[in-house]
C-alpha cells in the first residue's frame, strides 16, 4: 500500500508541466535588438519582434514582417521588461539572431549593457554583434527585405554566408568579444555596416517589393576596439586579411596578377593558419603560417595548366599575393591603430609567459614594433574542364 501512495504521488509531480511556459498565441519572438545613445536617458533600446505570418510564403499578406518598438532608459534590464508599453505580447528573447550597436555609443565605451547579455539566462550567446556607421541603429532595424523580410534574421543569414562563402565578417560572438576584452594580448573586434539609400523610404513596406530598394542595409568593414572604445575600421579585405590570421577561413576567392594586366582566378579551401609568437631581446617576433588547397577558376593569361612548371608557377604566384596582402593588413594596424586585434600578444602570453608577465600592461607598444613574417604554401588541385585556355588558340 505504502508503494502505492508513493508511485500516485510521485506521478501527481511528474505531471504538472512546465510551471513557466507560454502559449504560442501570447508571445513575440524577438529576433533582433538594437542599441542607441539615448536624448533623455543613457540608452535607447529598440527591439524587432517578428510578425511569424508574414515570413511564410503561404500566409503572407503582403503586411510588414515585423513590429519595432523602441524605449529609453539606463539599463537593458529594465528596458527589456518594459516592452509592453508597446507591444500587446509576452517576449521571447531566446531567438535573438543579432544585436545592432550605434557607432556612437561604441565610440563612447558606453558598452557596459554587455554584462547583463552575458548573464541572461534566457539569452543565448551565439547572436551577431554589428557596429552601425553613421547612421541609428534602430534606422537598420525597421529596413524591410525581398528575402528574410526581417532585416536581423536577413544579417545573421549574410554573415553567416559571407564567412562560409569569401570572409569579410569576423565571425565573433558575444564570448569572443568579452574574452577579447578581458584579455591582456588582444582587442576585440565586429563587423560594420552601413545604410545605402534613404532609411526613411526603406522602413516601408513597399522596400521588400522593389527591385532596387529604397534603402538596403550593407556589411560595410570591420571595427576595432581598444579599452572598450571604438577606435577605427579595417575594410573587407582587411577583414578577409585578419581572418587568415586567425584560422578562420573556410573558402575564399582570390585575384591574383599573372602578367601585365592579366589575372588568374583562384579559389582557396582547406585552410589551416598557425602562428607562434616570442620575445627575442625585448623584441617580439611573429611567425603567421598559412597552409591550404586550391583549383583555377579561370585565367586571363594563355600559359597552359598541362604543364608543371604552369601549376608551380601559378602556386608561387598566389603564396607571394597572399604574403603580400595579409603583412599589409597587419602593418596597416601595427602604424595606424597600434592596437593588437590579431592576438599576437595572447600567442606570447602562451609560449613566452615568463617574458611576457612584464609587459602584459602594456603590450600594444611592443605589438606596433613587432617582426611579423607571413609565410603561405598553398597547392592546385584542379584546374576545371580545361588544360589549355582558350585564349592560347586565338593568339
Amino acid at each position: 500500500m505504502k508503494k502505492n501512495i508513493a508511485a500516485v504521488l510521485l506521478s501527481v509531480f511528474l505531471l504538472t508541466g512546465c510551471w513557466d511556459q507560454k502559449e504560442l498565441a501570447d508571445i513575440t519572438v524577438v529576433t533582433g535588438m538594437a542599441v542607441d545613445k539615448g536624448i533623455d536617458d543613457k540608452y535607447r533600446l529598440s527591439v524587432e519582434g517578428i510578425n511569424a505570418t508574414e515570413l511564410n510564403n503561404r500566409t503572407a499578406g503582403g503586411n510588414a514582417p515585423s513590429i519595432v518598438y523602441g524605449k529609453e532608459g539606463n539599463s537593458l534590464s529594465e528596458l527589456t521588461r518594459q516592452m509592453n508599453e508597446g507591444i500587446s505580447r509576452n517576449l521571447l528573447y531566446s531567438h535573438m539572431r543579432t544585436l545592432f550597436i550605434a557607432e556612437e555609443v561604441a565610440e563612447a565605451g558606453m558598452l557596459e549593457f554587455l554584462d547583463y547579455l552575458e548573464r541572461n539566462r534566457e539569452m543565448r550567446d551565439d547572436f551577431n554583434i554589428v557596429i552601425v556607421k553613421d547612421a541609428k541603429a534602430e534606422d537598420v532595424l525597421k529596413i524591410t527585405y525581398q528575402f528574410q523580410k526581417s532585416t536581423s534574421l536577413k544579417f545573421h543569414t549574410q554573415l553567416n554566408t559571407m564567412v562560409e562563402t569569401w570572409g569579410g565578417d569576423p565571425d565573433v560572438r558575444l564570448n569572443d568579444v568579452i574574452s577579447a576584452w578581458t584579455s591582456p594580448g588582444r582587442e576585440p573586434v565586429m563587423a560594420a555596416v552601413s545604410i545605402q539609400g534613404d532609411p526613411e523610404k526603406g522602413s516601408s513596406v513597399d522596400n521588400m517589393k522593389k527591385v532596387t530598394p529604397d534603402a538596403l542595409a550593407v556589411l560595410d568593414s570591420l571595427a576595432m576596439f581598444k579599452g572598450g572604445k571604438l577606435k577605427g575600421y579595417l575594410s573587407l579585405e582587411d577583414a578577409r586579411n585578419y581572418l587568415w590570421t586567425q584560422d578562420k577561413i573556410k573558402h575564399t576567392s582570390l585575384t591574383v596578377s599573372c602578367g601585365k594586366n592579366q589575372y588568374i582566378d583562384i579559389r582557396i579551401y582547406n585552410t589551416t593558419t598557425k602562428t607562434d609568437a616570442r620575445m627575442v631581446d625585448g623584441k617580439a617576433k611573429v611567425l603567421v603560417e598559412i597552409r591550404g588547397e586550391s583549383f583555377l577558376e579561370g585565367t586571363q593569361c594563355p600559359a597552359s595548366v598541362d604543364k608543371v612548371s604552369t601549376y608551380e608557377d601559378f602556386e608561387e604566384k598566389t603564396e607571394k599575393h597572399i604574403e603580400k596582402i595579409v603583412s599589409e593588413t597587419i602593418k596597416k594596424v601595427q602604424e595606424n591603430e597600434k592596437i593588437d586585434i590579431f592576438g599576437f600578444g595572447d600567442v606570447v602570453r602562451r609560449k613566452d609567459y615568463k617574458n611576457f608577465k612584464s609587459i602584459q600592461g602594456n603590450w600594444d607598444p611592443y605589438f606596433a614594433e613587432a617582426d611579423v613574417e607571413v609565410r603561405a604554401l598553398i597547392k592546385m588541385r584542379r584546374t576545371g574542364i580545361r588544360t589549355k585556355s582558350f585564349l592560347s588558340e586565338t593568339n
